[in-house]
């Protein structure tokens, strides 16, 4: 069983992002609307489409830094994890963790260095480009879409940086530099509008989550004492120069490929097989759900680096009563958010787009499924664990876009919100339940 200081500990781990979050909840929503107003009223609802669009894109490139970023959530966790076991002289005693992590840090560096990303965006851009020429309602430059894509590959290497606020444990201060992405959004969509430059706006989410990660690299070198410089970049300690460090990172790779093409693509998909007022209508009524999602996964990467200090100490991980928490919470939001969904719609965007109940409930689906999945996710982010749900993944990633086709035509905007639902609770809530309970993982 789980000792009372076990679970005190933990609790205090969810406190601090719980109230990070929920001070800059309220800032992001705002910000939210704002930007989504300015758009829609100060623009069109074509710009506020095309903008919302392309912030679902760049997701679908995380994978660029090859998995490293979530490999160094474990790298960290581990080094913090050594200055929690360790006695007397606690800068000595963690010399050679700050050393082997600097290593790994080096090494993931070089390996996913600016000029390659480079390249793979170009042969991206090419494919998006077509994509997105056969949208002829966006109304988009093919160069605006290259130039959002160049800024955010310039944004990986401080992404990778920036994730060492995870695994140390400061998960509350991550939170914080986070809020920086919608105030910069909305700054930057304010300006071009103002300057009657909407067709700019697709640039905005790259430079929004430029300023964040570039902020969450400095504090993340300095929470374990590594220097923010070109020195992270030199060739890494002969020690550690044989490591095998893909093998932490290809399973990452993985999840962070078929993550976002199932849960980040729906616009996408509804551009291809629907109407403009099918992405625009799923656009705000996401909108409703981002914050709150954003809110739970907040709380739940905090127990990320809890379990992985667990898993490396070899003590048996237990989401069950986070992940009954979780759901019900997500439960409680989306029948909150269904009654003032009119109130939002008409604040948002007044009489030009309407909201669907059926598009509210399988949003609301995909929600609570997602809430009950964090936890279990999080539990499974090492070693053999983590290569099963790279797997899960991949099953969901095909079984959702196969859904999706399927209840489009039958349900409309919602049909990929219910794929979305039905694909996680078979695909990894169900399979990563039973394997946690038999300890096979």
């Amino acid at each position: 069983m789980t000792s009372p200081g076990k679970s005190w500990s933990g609790a205090r781990h969810l406190a601090g992002p719980l109230a990070a979050r929920l001070f800059t909840y309220p800032i992001s929503i705002a910000c939210s609307l704002l930007t989504a107003g300015i758009l829609i009223q100060g623009a069109s609802v074509e710009d506020y489409a095309g903008y919302t669009l392309v912030a679902s894109l760049l997701p679908l490139l995380a994978f660029l830094d090859l998995g490293f970023g979530g490999a160094v959530t474990n790298w960290a966790a581990e080094y913090s994890d050594s200055g929690d076991r360790s006695a007397g002289d606690g800068t000595r005693s963690r010399r050679p963790a700050r050393l082997k992590l600097r290593s790994r840090l080096a090494h993931s560096l070089r390996v996913t260095t600016i000029p390659m990303m480079l390249c793979v965006f170009l042969a991206l851009a090419g494919l998006i480009w077509a994509v997105a020429g056969n949208l002829s309602w966006l109304d988009m430059p093919g160069g605006i879409l290259m130039l959002a894509l160049a800024v955010y590959c310039v944004t990986i290497p401080f992404s990778i940086l920036s994730k060492m606020l995870v695994g140390t444990g400061r998960t509350s201060t991550w939170i914080f530099i986070q809020l920086i992405q919608p105030v910069t959004a909305l700054v930057v969509v304010a300006t071009v509008v103002a300057l009657h430059s909407a067709s700019l706006a697709p640039v905005t989410p790259s430079i929004a989550l430029l300023a964040m990660c570039f902020l969450g690299a400095i504090y993340g070198v300095r929470s374990v004492r590594l220097p923010f410089s070109l020195e992270l970049y030199r060739h890494p300690e002969a020690a550690h120069r044989e490591e095998k460090l893909f093998s932490a990172a290809w399973p990452m790779m993985i999840i962070l490929v078929a993550n976002p093409l199932a849960l980040s693509t729906d616009r996408l998909i509804l551009s291809q097989v629907a109407t403009t007022d099918d992405v625009a209508s799923y656009s705000l009524a996401a909108q409703m759900f981002s914050p709150a999602l954003a809110l739970l996964s907040a709380t739940g990467l905090s127990l990320w680096p809890i379990f992985a200090k667990r898993r490396f100490r070899g003590e048996a991980t237990r989401p069950w009563a986070m992940t009954a928490s979780f759901g019900a919470v997500a439960l409680v939001v989306s029948g909150g958010l269904y009654l003032i969904s009119p109130w939002f719609v008409s604040l948002v965007a007044g009489d030009k787009i309407e909201l669907t109940t059926s598009l509210i409930l399988c949003l609301s689906a995909a929600f609570v499924v997602q809430a009950i999945q964090l936890p279990l996710g999080m539990s499974m982010m090492q070693g053999r664990a983590l290569k099963v749900q790279a797997f899960l993944l991949v099953l969901m990633f095909a079984s959702k876009f196969a859904l999706s086709f399927a209840f489009i035509p039958i349900l409309g905007s919602g049909g990929p919100a219910l794929a979305t639902a039905i694909s996680i609770l078979v695909c990894q809530v169900i399979p990563g339940a039973w394997l946690l309970l038999r300890k096979t993982v």
